[in-house]
């Protein structure tokens, strides 16, 4: 499972717990990677290089409907899964409909949903695999189903997400809905959450592994291989995050991800 957070560093939010307590015990009680980062500003190219290995050539927060750019026709981790059989949910906060192709809606905004800047996602199967995000209690409910889904990605809502809301409202958010993801029997039989933040507003200038201007971001790893770990000072960024998704599933390696450092796969479930 990946939950994705917007814009705060680590000084906004690791840095001092006051108003994010819950998102700290996380760090604290699992593992916290300290030299992680993102790939460029602003939003749109960084959650878009998470799923495909590569910006697409996107430098603003343009977007398929409306916006200006794409959809793409490159491959990318929604389609290498819907490939392989491997079932999976993209889960948008606030979204109007499943695939709901609008650039904006209220809270929802399409710039945190890189699955629909891609065709191989667009097309058959994207209301069975786009869609809103249910809330904590049909999410406990899927978890604890028969035939949960392998892949669960979440962007919550502009408020909840931290983009808009504030650091305090994003953590209560995450102590309100995570909860019942750990103890359901998804967690349990060997499950792994990362949360990431796309970029880090206070670090402009920051860089990794070729990709530069991204920042430092707060990035947790929740499981059972990550648990008492802490402080974990492995240098990678984004696209060591796909990389790591993609070698759990046996996919081929996308773009950058073939040559994005390693490290993340060790604290997976």
């Amino acid at each position: 499972m990946v939950i994705i957070e917007e814009n705060r560093g680590v000084t906004a939010t690791l840095g001092h717990c006051i108003s994010d307590p819950y998102l700290c015990s996380l760090a604290a009680g699992d593992a916290s990677l300290t030299a992680w980062y993102a790939v460029t500003h602003p939003s749109a190219p960084n959650y878009v290089a998470l799923v495909s290995g590569g910006t697409q050539g996107i430098a603003s927060d343009c977007t398929p409907d409306g916006g200006g750019c794409g959809p793409f026709n490159a491959t990318d981790l929604g389609g290498q899964l819907s490939g392989a059989g491997i079932p999976w949910l993209a889960l948008m906060e606030s979204m109007p409909a499943p695939c709901d192709r609008v650039g904006s809606a209220d809270a929802y905004a399409e710039k945190h949903d890189p699955f629909m800047y891609f065709t191989d996602d667009r097309g058959a199967g994207c209301a069975t695999h786009i869609v809103p995000y249910p809330g904590a209690a049909t999410l406990s409910a899927v978890l604890d189903g028969s035939t949960p889904p392998d892949f669960i990605w979440i962007t919550p809502n502009l408020i909840n997400d931290m983009h808009d809301g504030t650091v305090a409202q994003g953590d209560a958010w995450l102590a309100a809905n995570l909860r019942a993801v750990l103890s359901s029997s998804w967690y349990a039989d060997h499950g792994t959450v990362i949360i990431a933040f796309d970029e880090n507003d206070d670090a402009p200038n920051g860089s990794c592994c070729g990709n530069a201007k991204g920042g430092v971001i707060p990035m947790i790893v929740v499981s059972e291989n990550a648990r008492g770990r802490g402080s974990i000072g492995t240098v990678g960024d984004h696209y060591s995050t796909l990389r790591a998704i993609e070698t759990a599933y046996g996919l081929p390696l996308l773009g950058n991800a073939a040559s994005a450092p390693t490290g993340l796969e060790g604290l997976f479930g």
